[in-house]
C-alpha cells in the first residue's frame, strides 16, 4: 500500500503546479548523492547570486571627530559634495578637510617637539640640517625669531652641554659665542668629562648630573633656562627647554629658540603675533579635541566649524 501512497502524493503536488515529472534510471544515482534532478534537455539554473547588503552609514548623530570619523565620513562628504555641488554639501567637505589639515598639523608640531628631545630620533644628528623640526620653521619671518631669541635672552640663558672628545663641539662653540655677541644670550658651558672641546678656551664648569636628569643622549646638546635661580634646599625649581641636540647652525639654533618660546608662551604678545605663522588660522589642540560633527547634517558641519577657525585669526 505504501508503495501505491508515494507516486500518488507526487501526482498531486505536480498536477496542483501543471507540472509533468518523469524520472528515469539516472536519477537515483544523483538522489543517492544529493544532486538536483534535471530534466533532459534542460539546464539546471544557476544559484542565485547573493546581493550584497549596502554599505554601513555613518551614525546620524554627532561623535567626537577623530581619525576613525574622518575615515569614515571624509570620502563621503566628498563623494555627496561631488555628486550634488550645493553650496552646503560643498562647504561641509571643505570645512572636515581643513579640520583634517590642522589635525595633521598638530601632529607634525608634536612629531617636531619629540624628534627634538629625543636624538635618536633627531634626522639632524645623521644628517645635519635635515632635521624635521628645523624644516616645519623654516618659514616663520626671520626678524620675528630674532626678535624672540632677544626677549628670551633679557630672562634667561642656555646651559651647552659638551665634552673634550664630541667632534661637533669645537663648531657649535663659536656659534654660542656669536649668539652672546649679536642677541645678548648667555650661555653657560658645562662639561661631562671636565674637558674643553678643541679650541674652547671660555669658562667652564664640570657636569652636575644635570645632563643625566634632562635625559640627554648627545653632546653638544643646548637646554634654554627660563629665569635660571639656585637650588633651593637641594631642590631644582628650574624651568628646562631643550633647543637641540646635536650640531647646529646658527640661523638653526636661532629657530629653534624662537620656537621653544612661541611653544611654551614666553614671549611677548606682539612677538607671538609675529610669529603667528606658526599657528595663525590652525585650530587649537584643545578644540579639535572636543569636537563633535554629524556627517550627514551638512549645515551643522559649517556652523560649529565656522566659529572654532574663526577665533585663530583674532
Amino acid at each position: 500500500m505504501r508503495y501505491l501512497i508515494i507516486p500518488l502524493a507526487l501526482g498531486l503536488s505536480t498536477a496542483a503546479l501543471g507540472q509533468e515529472v518523469r524520472t528515469d534510471d539516472s536519477y537515483g544515482d544523483a538522489f543517492l548523492h544529493y544532486k538536483p534532478y534535471v530534466v533532459k534537455g534542460k539546464t539546471a539554473k544557476p544559484p542565485e547570486t547573493q546581493v550584497r547588503a549596502p554599505a554601513p552609514q555613518p551614525k546620524k548623530e554627532d561623535r567626537k571627530v577623530d581619525v576613525k570619523w574622518l575615515q569614515e565620513n571624509y570620502k563621503l562628504l566628498e563623494e555627496r559634495a561631488i555628486d550634488d555641488p550645493t553650496d552646503e554639501n560643498v562647504a561641509a567637505y571643505l570645512y572636515v578637510r581643513r579640520i583634517a589639515m590642522d589635525k595633521s598639523q598638530r601632529f607634525s608640531e608634536k612629531v617636531s617637539e619629540v624628534t627634538n628631545t629625543d636624538p635618536l630620533l633627531n634626522e639632524n644628528n645623521r644628517i645635519p640640517y635635515a632635521s624635521a623640526g628645523a624644516q616645519s620653521i623654516r618659514s616663520a619671518n626671520r626678524l620675528a625669531q630674532e626678535q624672540a631669541t632677544r626677549e628670551l635672552a633679557t630672562a634667561g640663558g642656555l646651559v651647552v652641554f659638551v665634552d673634550g672628545s664630541c667632534r661637533f663641539c669645537a663648531m657649535q662653540m663659536p656659534i654660542v659665542s656669536a649668539l652672546r655677541a649679536q642677541y645678548g644670550m648667555e650661555a653657560l658651558v658645562v662639561s661631562l668629562d671636565g674637558k674643553r672641546p678643541r679650541g674652547y678656551s671660555g669658562p667652564l664648569v664640570r657636569d652636575n648630573g644635570l645632563y643625566r636628569k634632562l635625559d640627554l643622549k648627545l653632546t653638544p646638546s643646548v637646554v634654554y633656562v627660563h629665569r635660571p635661580r639656585a637650588y633651593q634646599d637641594g631642590k631644582d625649581n628650574n624651568q628646562y627647554r631643550v633647543i637641540a641636540q646635536g650640531f647646529y647652525t646658527q640661523d638653526e639654533l636661532v629657530k629653534q629658540i624662537a620656537f621653544a618660546g612661541h611653544t611654551t608662551k614666553l614671549l611677548s604678545s606682539q612677538t607671538m603675533r609675529d610669529l603667528a605663522v606658526w599657528n595663525r588660522g590652525v585650530a587649537s589642540t584643545e578644540d579639535l579635541g572636543g569636537l563633535e560633527l554629524n556627517g550627514n547634517d551638512p549645515a551643522a558641519i559649517k556652523r560649529k566649524l565656522q566659529p572654532l577657525l574663526q577665533k585663530q585669526y583674532q
